[in-house]
């Protein structure tokens, strides 16, 4: 049996690193020029390769713990963890760095979706305002300016443009299921709770257009499983 070494597994790990660098920098060349045959082939080649080398890592992974807890299954706790000091050290210092970055993005996001929906909400409010007034002068939505209130919330036209309100809740679903469905893989459970449960703007499926000419989300590219060979 082939002894699988620590340095053998991560060597295959910086090479799922270096392929996963490589696909990146070629989805980028992809999305410069999107219609380039010759991109999209460099970024097919580049997932194959990313997931190739996960599955090898995977394997030689597996193979390195089985070894290992072959040897280590007479050793006791306070040898397993001398013998693991550095590792632990490392995890702790490294952990506690992504955790701080994951909490500082996180309070980012807060306050950007605060920022959204205030925005939302400042928004949905002048809405109403020139909807009532205009309303009230006699000028209902049947022509090119007017303002009306209806089922889903108050409608302003301005010579031809037409406002509606959005909804604080609505904007944060909308901008939620935009940013989960670049970014999960599908299928996923969240992003069909934000798509059909929770009551999005949805700019299609409106007359004013809000949100339809927003740039989309980075989105992440998937690394497809190689399949198995059959045979020899």
């Amino acid at each position: 049996m082939v002894s699988i070494t620590a340095e053998m597994v991560a060597a295959a790990e910086a090479e799922v690193t270096e392929a996963e660098r490589v696909r990146l920098l070629a989805e980028e060349a992809l999305m410069d020029a999107p219609n380039s045959t010759l991109k999209a082939q460099e970024l097919a080649a580049a997932l194959r390769r990313v997931a190739q080398g996960r599955s090898n890592a995977r394997e030689l992974g597996e193979e390195r713990g089985r070894q290992v807890s072959a040897e280590r299954a007479a050793a006791t706790r306070e040898e397993l963890e001398k013998a693991a000091a550095k590792e632990i050290t490392a995890a702790g210092r490294a952990l506690k760095s992504v955790r701080e970055e994951l909490e500082s993005a996180a309070v980012a996001a807060q306050d950007g979706l605060v920022a959204l929906m205030q925005a939302a909400e400042v928004h949905d409010a002048l809405v109403r305002q020139h909807a009532e007034s205009l309303a009230g002068q006699g000028l209902g939505v049947d022509g090119d300016s007017g303002g009306g209130s209806g089922f889903e919330g108050w409608t302003v036209k301005v010579r031809g443009t037409t406002y509606r309100s959005a909804g604080s809740g609505s904007v944060l679903a909308c901008v939620a299921h935009r940013v989960a469905e670049a970014r999960l893989e599908y299928p996923s459970v969240m992003v069909g709770l934000l798509e059909y449960n929770m009551g999005r703007v949805v700019p299609q499926e409106r007359e004013d257009g809000l949100f339809g000419k927003l740039p989309a989300p980075a989105r992440r590219v998937f690394a497809e499983v190689p399949r198995l060979r059959v045979g020899g």
